[in-house]
């Protein structure tokens, strides 16, 4: 599994060179979070630890980091407060509602059973913010959108998923047309809602039971 971190890496240092997508993301003021970059040696740790063997795994796909969760700490869906749960050495607490959701569904499944048999990753493994806010891939200036989300199919030919499984609307649809256009070639599960709208209180406990209940069918 390490090899996806420097395919992620590669692809971020030939983005840094490609003058279109540099000019188009200085005009539009659109900034890359930068999580990934400064904590390379924890995302390698990380993968190295969680994910020790290859194998058909469900893949659970989500938009992109946030600036408070991976976009932090470059590993996706879980914030400094969750990476803490796995490595004692991590002293940040910084956390963020998706993160915690997400660790919380995790912690549910059981950690070594989730981690055995689940992977997590993003459309877009870099997140953007405009003017301070976040931004997400689907709404990058369309002449680089494309760019963000070609290593996503590079990665799935390392991980060969038994399903993949969208979090939420705007993911259904990038797979649906990948597949429709046979970059993808695995089986796409109907969508779970996205971890923030499942974080807010009234829907917490009906969209973690859609979690587990499409989870556990796949396992």
């Amino acid at each position: 599994m390490e090899e996806i971190i420097d395919l992620h890496l590669d692809f971020y240092h030939s983005i840094k060179e490609n003058d279109e997508v540099i000019s188009t993301l200085r005009k539009e003021n659109i900034k890359i979070l930068d999580g990934f970059i400064r904590n390379i040696d924890l995302v390698r740790r990380y993968y190295q630890t969680v994910y020790q063997t290859n194998r058909d795994r469900i893949v659970l796909c989500g938009f992109n980091p946030g600036k408070l969760g991976a976009g932090k700490t470059g590993v996706p869906f879980l914030d400094f407060k969750s990476i803490s749960q796995i490595f004692s050495d991590v002293r940040l607490n910084d956390q963020e509602r998706s993160a915690q959701y997400m660790w919380s569904v995790i912690n549910k499944i059981g950690i070594y059973k989730f981690y055995k048999n689940i992977y997590i990753t993003n459309i877009s493994w870099f997140g953007f913010t405009k003017e301070g806010n976040n931004l997400n891939y689907y709404q990058l200036p369309r002449n680089i959108r494309n760019l963000f989300t070609y290593s996503f199919i590079e990665e799935m030919k390392i991980v060969q998923p038994k399903v993949m499984i969208p979090l939420g609307r705007e993911v259904e649809s990038t797979l649906q047309t990948m597949v429709r256009s046979g970059d993808l070639t695995y089986p796409i599960a109907t969508r779970l809602p996205h971890p923030f709208f499942s974080s807010i209180g009234s829907n917490t406990s009906s969209c973690m039971k859609d979690y587990l209940d499409t989870i556990n069918f796949y396992l």
